[in-house]
């Protein structure tokens, strides 16, 4: 019985693990949206002092 619930154990250690790297990804995916979005309203900002 004990291994089985080792096997569980690591069965749901790598769900999670690969839930995480999503979770990071998605996460990295953001970040560089938002500094698009910072890149092209700077620009917009810079145009409009001129």
């Amino acid at each position: 019985m004990y291994n089985k619930e080792q096997e569980k154990d690591i069965s749901s250690l790598e769900f999670d693990n690969d839930k995480t790297q999503r979770d990071y990804k998605f996460l990295v995916q953001k970040l560089k949206s938002i500094k698009e979005i910072i890149n092209l309203l700077e620009k917009k900002f810079l145009q409009k002092e001129m």
